[in-house]
C-alpha cells in the first residue's frame, strides 16, 4: 500500500481514493492489515466511519498502539463492531483482537475481540446493595 510511502505524496489521497481512508482526525495513522501486520493490541483512541462508493458506510478503530506509541487505523468487520458495541468499547478503553484469519471451508476471517475497560463501573445490581 502506497500510504507508508513517505516519497509519495499523494499517499493519503490514494489511501481516501481506495476507501481504506476517510481524510479526517486518523490522518496520522497508518492503515492496519491484519492479514500482513497480526493481531493489534494498544488503547482505542477514536472509531470512525466513511462511506465506501462500493461498499457503503464502512468502520474503523484508530488504536495507539502497546509497543510503538504509534496510531493504526484498522477496518472493523461486522462482527467486531457488534462485540465493540456488546462491550461498551469507548475511547481510551484497552482493545486486543487477535486475528486467526479464514479458517478451511470459511468464507470470513475470525477474531478474538477483548476489552479492558479505563473506567469500569458497577453493575446496576450493587447501586440498590447497602453495606
Amino acid at each position: 500500500m502506497s500510504t507508508n510511502n513517505p516519497k509519495d505524496k499523494f499517499a493519503r489521497l490514494r489511501a481516501i481514493a481506495n476507501g481504506e481512508a476517510n481524510g479526517s482526525s486518523n490522518d496520522n495513522a497508518r492503515h492496519w492489515n491484519f492479514e500482513r501486520d497480526g493481531d493489534i493490541l494498544g488503547t482505542i483512541n477514536g472509531v470512525h466511519s466513511f462511506e465506501h462508493p462500493v461498499y457503503g458506510e464502512q468502520h474503523t478503530v484508530t488504536v495507539k498502539l502497546a509497543d510503538t506509541g504509534e496510531l493504526a487505523s484498522a477496518f472493523l468487520s461486522g462482527w467486531l463492531q457488534e462485540g465493540m458495541k456488546r462491550k461498551q468499547a469507548e475511547v481510551g478503553d484497552s482493545i486486543l483482537i487477535k486475528f486467526f484469519g479464514k479458517q478451511p471451508g470459511e468464507r470470513f476471517n475470525r477474531y478474538q475481540l477483548e476489552i479492558e475497560k479505563a473506567n469500569p463501573s458497577y453493575p446496576s445490581e450493587f447501586d440498590a446493595m447497602n453495606f
